[in-house]
């Protein structure tokens, strides 16, 4: 690609470790970045206390935010929680296709 083109991606994942389904929305969001050739900074990051969540505006574990914005769009206040995303049938990580979208669209 041509580098003066290419916009820095930058995925974060936020997890707290009661809530394991952080662990396939990692597989998802690394087999999206491979299966579109994408290169991004891939960063995880444990919320274990609400200071970290308030600052992090942590949505519930997990919490993938792409280039800062949440996939969901979520500006609430931080939770320590599990989180569901409703567009993957109230799964505990959002599909492939949202991850797909949002990650093209920081493109």
């Amino acid at each position: 690609m041509n580098a003066n083109k290419t916009k820095e991606i930058t995925v974060e994942l936020f997890y707290f470790d009661g809530c394991p389904s952080y662990k396939q929305a990692w597989n998802d969001i690394l087999d999206v970045l491979v299966e579109e050739k994408i290169d991004a900074s891939v960063r995880l990051i444990s919320v274990e206390s609400m200071d970290r969540a308030q600052e992090f505006q942590f949505a519930g574990s997990p919490t993938i935010k792409v280039n800062g914005q949440d996939l969901e769009g979520y500006q609430g206040n931080g939770v320590i929680a599990c989180r569901r995303y409703e567009e993957n049938n109230g799964k505990g990580w959002p599909s492939k296709n949202l991850l797909r979208d949002r990650v093209k669209k920081a493109m």
